[in-house]
C-alpha cells in the first residue's frame, strides 16, 4: 500500500512515482470531498459516521474499521459508524464487551487510552497483549489480528471519539500510517463536528417551526376566543340575560346547555325538550355520573353562584369549545352581578316602604302611598299577608337562606297584575298579596306556594307561614304583622313547624294573639301559673313543660311520660307538685280547662309582640 508523500526535484522515477502520488492525492482528496458533501446535505450522523468509517478502510486498505462515541453518561464508548464489521460483532461488543472510559490506566482497552490520552494507540498482535484478553474472542470471531485507535479530536482538542482501524494479520503501524490516518482522523472529527451542529440547528429548526405553528393556533384560538367574548357579551347587553347567553353558547359547541344557580334552580337552558338531570339528581350527581355532562362552576367573589351544565356528545370538546364555555360562565358571572345590583337596588327600597308600613310610622305613613306606587305596588287595594319563618337552619346560613327566599318569591310573582310587594323585616318574610287575587282557598295556595319558595336545599331550611288578611286600612299592617309573628312564634314554640296557617286555624290562640294589649293576658296567666313558673325558676325543673305536654298528649300519664322520656311515676309526682302550687285539681274538667287557658295566654302574651 503507498501512501501520498512529498520529495525533492523529480527524476525519470521520480516523475512516474510523483504521478501515482498525485493519482492518489486526488483520490484523497476525492475522499474528503464526499464526506463533506454528506455532512453539507444534512444526512443522518449514522451515514456520515459509516462513511468515514468506509473512507478510512478504503484509503488505508484496512479491512475493518469503526467510530466510537462516548455514550450519554461519558462512561463507555460504542460503536456507532463501520465498515467491514458484522452487526453480531457491533452488538456484542456495544452490549457485553463494551470499551470503559473509568478503568484503571493498567487494565483499560486500546479506545479507552487513545480517548484518554488523545493519542493514537497501535497494537501488532492483539494475541500477544493482555490487556486485549476482554476482546480476544470476538476478534477471532470478526477475524482480525491487529488494530489501531485514533483520537477524534474537535477545534478545542477535545477528544469526541475514536477511529478504530483493523487489519486480519500481524502488521506494525509506522509513522507515516499513522500520521496519515491523524490527518482523516481530524477530516472525521471536523464532518462528526459539523455533522452534530447541523442536526442541532435542524432540531431547533423544527422546534421553531413547531413553536411558530402553535404561536398561530394560539393567535387564532384568541381570536376566536374575542369573538366567542364579543357575541356572548352582546347578548347580555341586548338583554338577552342569562337564558340568551346558554341559547348562543350551545349554538357555539353544538351542545345542549342547562344553567343553574346556587340553589339548583334552572335559570336558562338552549332546549326545553332535552333532558338534563332533574334539580334532586343534579343535587346529588355523583362524579361518574357527572361524566355524562360537563359541568362548569360559575363564580362571583370566589364563591359559586352557578353551574354550566352541557350535554354530553360523540367527542370531548376542543380547546376553543371549552373557552368558549369559559367566557359563557365569565358572561354569566357579570349578568347575575347586574341582575343581583339591581335586584338590591328593587330590595332596599321595597323593604323601606314595608318596613314603615309595618312599623306604623306617622311621620312615612302620608307618602307611604306614593312611595310604593314608585316601585310598582298599590296599597290603595287592600292586601293579604303572609309572614313566613325560616328554620332548621345554621344561623351561619339565615341572611343568604333569607335573600335567596326572597329572590324566588319576587321571581315568581314578577307576572302578577297586581304586583305583591315582598321584602325581608326582622328575620322574616313578608308577602303582601292583593285581594283582587281572591280569598279563602286560593289564598291558601298562595300561602302554601310561598311557603315551598321560601324552602331551600341548599344551604338546608325549612319554612313556616301563618297568613290573614286582607287588611282594609293601612293602619291595620302593623298589629297584623304583630298578630303574624306571634302565631309564627307560638308554631315554634309548640313545635309545630314546617306548615302553613291562617289565625282562624289557630282557633283561640289566633284571636288572642289579635288582641293588642297583652298586659291583660300576662296577669292572668301569672295569676294562675305564676307559681310554677317561680318554681322552675328557682329549682331547675320542667313543671311547666311536664303541664303542657300532659295537655298535648289528651291527659294521658303514660304517653306524657314516653314522649318526656321519663318514668309514670316522675310524671304523677309532677303533676301533684302541679297542683299544690296552683291549689286546682287536674281530674275536675273546670280545673283542667283553666291550667290549659292560662297555659296558653300566657304562652300568646309571651309571643305577641309589643307595639
Amino acid at each position: 500500500m503507498s501512501y501520498p508523500s512529498i520529495s525533492g526535484p523529480p527524476s525519470a522515477e521520480a516523475s512516474l512515482e510523483s504521478t501515482e502520488g498525485s493519482l492518489e492525492v486526488r483520490r484523497w482528496l476525492d475522499s474528503v470531498r464526499a464526506i463533506t458533501q454528506t455532512v453539507v446535505t444534512a444526512q443522518p450522523l449514522t451515514d456520515v459516521l459509516d462513511l468515514i468509517a468506509g473512507t478510512a478502510a478504503s484509503l488505508m486498505g484496512y479491512d475493518f474499521c469503526g467510530v466510537l462515541l462516548p455514550d450519554a453518561s461519558s462512561r463507555k464508548l460504542t460503536i456507532e459508524g463501520s465498515s467491514g464489521l458484522s452487526s453480531d460483532y457491533i452488538a456484542q461488543v456495544n452490549a457485553n464487551h463494551p470499551v470503559l472510559l473509568d478503568q484503571d490506566a493498567a487494565f483499560e482497552a486500546p479506545s479507552s487510552r487513545a480517548f484518554r490520552t488523545g493519542r493514537p494507540v497501535a497494537i501488532a498482535d492483539i494475541q500477544a497483549e493482555p490487556q486485549f484478553a476482554p476482546w480476544g474472542g470476538v476478534a477471532k470471531e470478526q477475524g482480525y489480528r491487529s488494530m489501531i485507535s485514533v483520537p477524534l479530536l474537535d477545534s478545542d482538542h477535545a477528544v469526541i471519539g475514536t477511529l478504530n482501524c483493523y487489519r486480519a494479520n500481524i502488521h506494525d503501524y509506522g509513522q507515516q500510517e499513522t500520521a496519515l490516518l491523524a490527518v482523516l482522523a481530524d477530516h472525521a472529527a471536523i464532518a462528526l463536528t459539523t455533522s452534530r451542529l447541523r442536526s442541532a440547528e435542524a432540531r431547533q429548526i423544527e422546534e421553531l417551526v413547531l413553536l411558530n405553528r402553535e404561536l398561530h393556533l394560539q393567535r387564532d384560538l384568541l381570536q376566536k376566543s374575542e369573538d366567542i367574548h364579543q357575541k356572548l357579551t352582546e347578548i347580555a347587553l341586548r338583554g338577552g340575560g342569562v337564558p340568551g347567553i346558554a341559547a348562543a353558547l350551545s349554538i357555539l359547541i353544538s351542545r345542549d346547555i342547562l344553567i343553574e344557580d346556587a340553589q339548583g334552580t334552572v335559570i336558562g337552558r338552549s332546549d326545553p325538550a332535552v333532558r338534563f338531570p332533574d334539580d334532586q339528581t343534579r343535587a346529588g350527581t355523583r362524579d361518574d355520573e357527572a361524566s355524562l355532562f360537563g359541568i362548569y362552576p360559575v363564580l362571583l367573589d370566589e364563591s359559586e353562584v352557578a353551574r354550566i351544565w352541557t350535554a354530553g356528545g360523540p367527542e370531548p370538546l376542543t380547546a376553543i369549545e371549552r373557552r368558549a364555555v369559559e367566557h359563557a360562565a365569565v358572561v354569566t358571572s357579570l349578568e347575575l352581578l347586574r341582575a343581583r345590583t339591581a335586584e338590591e337596588a328593587q330590595w332596599r327600597l321595597q323593604g323601606a316602604v314595608l318596613n314603615d308600613l309595618l312599623t306604623g310610622e306617622s311621620s312615612a305613613m302620608s307618602t307611604i302611598v306614593a312611595r310604593a306606587e314608585r316601585v310598582g305596588h298599590d296599597l290603595t287595594l287592600e292586601h293579604s299577608m303572609v309572614v313566613i319563618s325560616l328554620t332548621h337552619v345554621a344561623q351561619s346560613d339565615v341572611n343568604t337562606c333569607l335573600q335567596q327566599a326572597l329572590r324566588r318569591i319576587n321571581a315568581w310573582t314578577a307576572p302578577f297584575k297586581p304586583r305583591p310587594l315582598s321584602a325581608i323585616h326582622h328575620d322574616r318574610i313578608v308577602v303582601l298579596i292583593p285581594a283582587a287575587f281572591g280569598q279563602s282557598t286560593f289564598q291558601m295556595d298562595l300561602s302554601d306556594e310561598v311557603r315551598r319558595l321560601a324552602a331551600s336545599r341548599r344551604p338546608i331550611a325549612s319554612a313556616t307561614a301563618v297568613s290573614l288578611g286582607p287588611c282594609p286600612d293601612l293602619k291595620m299592617y302593623p298589629r297584623a304583622y304583630r298578630s303574624a309573628a306571634g302565631a309564627l312564634d307560638m308554631l315554634a314554640l309548640t313545635g309545630q313547624t314546617d306548615t302553613s296557617v291562617t289565625l282562624d286555624d289557630l282557633g283561640l290562640v289566633g284571636l288572642l294573639l289579635q288582641l293588642d294589649d297583652a298586659y291583660q293576658l300576662l296577669q292572668y296567666a301569672d295569676r294562675t301559673l305564676g307559681p310554677v313558673r317561680a318554681h322552675d325558676s328557682s329549682r331547675g325543673t320542667e313543671l311547666i313543660r311536664t303541664l303542657r305536654t300532659y295537655f298535648s298528649c289528651g291527659l294521658v300519664s303514660a304517653d306524657t311520660a314516653r314522649l318526656l322520656h321519663v318514668h309514670p311515676n316522675t310524671v304523677g309526682q309532677r303533676l301533684r307538685r302541679i297542683q299544690a302550687l296552683t291549689n286546682k285539681d287536674l281530674t275536675r274538667p273546670d280545673h283542667a280547662m283553666e291550667l290549659a287557658a292560662a297555659l296558653t295566654v300566657g304562652d300568646v302574651a309571651q309571643a305577641t309582640p309589643r307595639p
